[in-house]
């Protein structure tokens, strides 16, 4: 070890397991429960499913392993009586591992998915390449960061062994400036993607509080730039030593916090199709309960977007004058109507006509003749 030949410690890690635990089962809903949402959107709703959505199952499942991993070193440092012995701290340094080398991988993911969904949007040339080449410059480098994460002392599973015989690639001098870079070029990336389509939503015929939730949601994916950045304050804690577990735990709390944080915009970003559905069939079971009235009163549709309200309608009809008229023989009433939409009422019959929205835009029924 660099500070210290003794292995790391379980004790005094206080609420970090706790926390890492309770964040790690709070993501994984939240990240299910969006990408399934968009799935439904995507694939059911709007029927058109593309390359970003095809990149975001691969960067879920990474992350559903991030998750995983994350979860289990929560269980061993939650009892560090039971897990204290030289053969349980190597497994977890080799989880710990594991989940950085897992975590490289969910960024680059969801990296290539954030791009593609702004590539739907973005027209202008330049801006289109500045994209293409964030993408490519990130994946690139990526890959090369999950592997001095991955497989820097060789097998992971004898990391604890070999960095102890200082047989690794340097943690000070390689492992550490590249997290800084790798860190860096996250928070860039999100933030390029998320300012480059402001100029093009400024100039789109939309409504200006459709522009309104397109720029929050962009500021929403942003988020995951900002915890990128507080990650740069616990990255020297990747250096090894008898505290190594307490020194690394704000750090994987906000490397699991990055991820989860930026494919639940990317996913809440395709949604608004899912909002307006929900909203539309609240609006018409609220249509359906107003258009049944007291003692058992029925509503029918006109043509032309009126709702007709009949208390009473009755056996015979007759043409006359070019108008139908209905009569009731008990009550005497008499209602007559013509085929412009006209209502006439006559005694002491009762008629409404109101518009329906669903009878204007889709001019489903006309009234029988």
């Amino acid at each position: 070890m660099v500070a210290s030949d003794a292995p790391p410690t379980l004790y005094g890690l206080g609420t970090i397991p706790k926390e890492l635990y309770g964040v790690s089962i709070s993501l994984l809903v939240i990240t299910w429960s969006a990408a399934l949402s968009r799935a439904y959107v995507r694939g059911y709703v709007l029927r058109s499913v593309g390359w970003d959505d095809w990149t975001l199952i691969p960067a879920q499942l990474c992350y559903t392993v991030q998750c995983a991993y994350m979860i289990r070193m929560a269980q061993m440092e939650m009892n560090p009586d039971k897990n204290s012995d030289i053969r349980s701290i190597s497994q977890l340094v080799t989880n710990l591992v594991a989940f950085a080398g897992i975590y490289a991988l969910t960024c680059i993911l969801l990296k290539i998915s954030l791009g593609l969904f702004f590539l739907r949007i973005i027209t202008e040339g330049w801006q289109r390449n500045v994209i293409h080449v964030g993408i490519l410059i990130n994946t690139l480098y990526g890959i090369t960061y999950f592997g001095l994460c991955t497989f820097g002392c060789g097998d992971p599973a004898k990391y604890l062994l070999r960095i102890t015989l200082k047989q690794c690639i340097s943690i000070d001098r390689v492992i550490i400036p590249a997290s800084y870079v790798f860190t860096g070029f996250n928070a860039v990336m999100d933030w390029i993607m998320a300012l480059l389509p402001i100029t093009t939503i400024w100039h789109l015929n939309m409504p200006k509080m459709t522009k309104f939730w397109a720029y929050s949601l962009m500021v929403l994916g942003g988020t995951g730039s900002i915890v990128s950045l507080i990650r740069f304050a616990f990255v020297k804690s990747l250096e090894p030593d008898v505290n190594f577990f307490k020194n690394t735990g704000k750090l994987a709390f906000y490397s699991h916090i990055e991820p989860g944080l930026g494919i639940a915009a990317v996913c809440l970003a395709t949604l608004r199709p899912l909002f307006r559905q929900c909203l539309d069939g609240a609006k018409s079971m609220s249509s359906t309960q107003r258009s049944h009235g007291p003692s058992g009163a029925k509503r029918t549709s006109v043509a032309g977007g009126s709702e007709l309200q009949v208390t009473s309608m009755r056996k015979s009809r007759r043409v006359r004058d070019g108008f139908v008229t209905f009569e009731d023989d008990s009550d005497g009433m008499q209602t007559q109507w013509s085929n412009e939409n006209e209502i006439g009422v006559k005694t002491e019959f009762t008629v409404e006509t109101r518009p329906t929205s669903s009878d204007v835009e889709q001019g489903q029924e006309m009234f029988p003749h």
